[in-house]
């Protein structure tokens, strides 16, 4: 039996929901693992780092896979070596542990179930409104990042961080390897027709999709400025979104507040997260990718200014307005992107061209919390750092400016 469009959808909401909040609960463990073995907080926060090289380098390999094997079978195998790698994660003793386990394997997971298996898929049975529809899909990130955040630090408040891992390792795989085997079918790499108003309205013709198209060259799409203006928006983002992320919790475990607390705040980042991509997704069809990606970059820069001003006045007032405004705009760009992508780059080859294209989001999201965990070991704070940030705010939001300018559509 072919699934629906809605089903898709709905399988792309959950496993990113299960799989971003897994991954994304780093910042929980930052805290504890520094307070056990007393790393520096460069060297931990390197370990996200390499994470996301591996990611980059994964991505074009992953997007290969994708175009030979189809989207189910990466899927679930990213899911499998997602889940281990959490149960692996229990057991690390020393800073290469981490690096292996956080840095490598369960990057190589997330790869497997992140966007580019999931934006290939959503490609291919999608056709019309695909930034609303894509943004609806991705925002199952934020929802897991909301229940995941504070699930990850009632546990390891519980029964410390090794079992924690270990239980949201087994709990990850139960999930996602089930959810993924039945509710993913292949389609071909073109989509033929727009998402039904409902799925009661669905045609054969929605159902059983048209044969695909060869759509553009890998080369072809690596000779367009349209390229290289989303690669530069790629790398661009994660270095206005990681340095605050991945130091959200310890910058204000720093300034007195409890740790719980700041996963709750952690968790409503979470949420806006979710209504944000859904929210830029869909606008992004209606005014413009170019001017939906500048308001939500808008939101990040208000977000980081908000955080900044705790350390003139360690208000909540301040830990909510970061919580909706960066929320808001957290990962509000992806959706954006591929929906251009899909459109400039559709066909057989749409697997690797995107994968290409997350080589750049790899990059950024490296350098990012390295270089922000590195200026508070030299300086004793983030400031520098998440000015810095907000300055790739405005870069980034350029970048979609140029693409709108040289857009085929």
């Amino acid at each position: 039996m072919i699934p629906s469009h809605w089903t898709i959808v709905g399988v792309v909401w959950l496993t990113l929901a299960i799989g971003y909040g897994l991954f994304f609960s780093f910042p929980i463990f930052f805290v504890p693992l520094v307070e056990e073995f007393r790393w520096s907080r460069a060297l931990t926060a390197g370990a996200f780092s390499l994470s996301t090289v591996v990611q980059g380098v994964m991505s074009p390999v992953v997007g290969v896979l994708v175009d030979r094997l189809g989207p189910r079978r990466v899927l679930l195998a990213g899911a499998a070596v997602l889940g281990a790698a959490f149960v692996l994660a229990s057991r690390i003793g020393a800073v290469w542990h981490l690096y292996l386990v956080t840095g490598v394997v369960a990057a190589v997971g997330l790869t497997g179930i992140g966007w580019v298996p999931t934006g290939s898929l959503l490609a291919r049975w999608v056709s019309h409104h695909r930034g609303g529809v894509i943004g609806l899909a991705f925002s199952g990130m934020g929802i897991g990042v909301l229940g995941m955040g504070p699930l990850a630090q009632w546990l390891i408040a519980t029964i410390g961080w090794r079992l924690a891992n270990l239980w949201l390792g087994l709990g990850a795989l139960a999930a996602l390897l089930p959810l993924i085997w039945l509710g993913v079918r292949d389609a071909p790499a073109t989509a033929p027709d727009p998402l039904p108003a409902t799925p009661g309205t669905a045609s054969a013709r929605a159902a059983a999709p048209h044969p695909p198209g060869p759509g553009v060259s890998v080369r072809e799409a690596l000779g367009t400025g349209s390229f290289w203006a989303l690669f530069l928006a790629y790398l661009f983002t994660p270095l206005a979104v990681f340095p605050v992320f991945t130091h959200q919790v310890a910058f204000a475990v720093d300034l007195g507040f409890s740790a719980l607390l700041v996963a709750g705040i952690f968790g409503l980042m979470g949420l806006m997260s979710s209504v944000g991509r859904a929210v830029f997704g869909a606008i992004s069809d209606r005014i413009g990718a170019a001017l939906a990606a500048t308001l939500s970059f808008g939101f990040t820069a208000g977000g980081t200014a908000a955080l900044l001003a705790l350390e003139v006045q360690p208000s909540m007032l301040w830990l909510y307005a970061y919580a909706v405004l960066f929320g808001l705009g957290f990962g509000a760009r992806g959706p954006i992107i591929t929906a251009i992508a899909s459109r400039l780059f559709g066909g057989r080859r749409f697997g690797v061209i995107y994968g290409v294209l997350n080589m750049g989001n790899g990059i950024g999201a490296a350098i990012g919390p390295l270089f922000a965990g590195a200026v508070h070991d030299l300086t004793g704070s983030y400031r520098m750092a998440f000015v810095t940030a907000i300055g790739f705010c405005l870069a980034a939001s350029g970048c979609f400016w140029v693409v709108g300018t040289r857009r085929k559509t």
